[in-house]
């Protein structure tokens, strides 16, 4: 009877954390197709851009290559692949806006931050002060408001930017 209590115990527990390392999502291969109502691993948001694990609907772990795929959502986060300086690289998406969204991306233990025009034109955050401003400032030149404050130093947050920017 005890033996019987501790084999339960041990496969609830065995579910139970076997479950916490996958959350619902949706894949979009490169291809259009979509491959919903699958488990996604969770795992760092570094890995994240490298490996995708998911269970698919009969149970089986699938393992496809990360360049086949377009974005996928695992719960509230989504990953996607953007163009930048001519390759398709995978990043998360913080920001999801009307004008602009923003991505971040890990490479070599550092942040790489994003920002898209919708439907237009991408670029990436430059880690310089001196850069950001001139840079981003160009870049939102049709908000002056908000071009001048970055050029004044008084906005350097780029996701206070982004959210000002879509208020706007």
């Amino acid at each position: 009877m005890k033996s019987k209590l501790v084999l339960l115990l041990l496969v609830i527990f065995t579910l139970n954390s076997y479950a916490q390392e996958f959350e619902n999502g949706t894949i979009v291969t490169k291809h259009y197709d979509t491959i919903a109502n699958v488990k996604i691993k969770k795992i760092s948001d570094a890995k994240s851009l490298l490996h995708l694990t998911y269970i698919d609907e009969q149970g089986i772990e699938q393992r496809p290559e990360i360049e086949t795929i377009k974005c996928y959502n695992r719960g509230e986060d989504i990953f996607c692949r953007i163009y930048n300086s001519g390759e398709m690289i995978m990043a998360k998406k913080v920001v999801i806006g009307e004008k602009l969204n923003l991505y971040e991306r890990y490479y070599n233990g550092k942040t790489i931050f994003y920002i898209e025009k919708v439907f237009d034109e991408l670029i990436k955050i430059p880690s310089s002060s001196n850069k950001f401003r001139k840079i981003i400032g160009d870049f939102l030149s049709d908000a002056p408001q908000i071009a001048a404050r970055i050029e004044a130093k008084e906005l350097v947050d780029i996701l206070e930017i982004v959210k000002l920017y879509n208020k706007s």
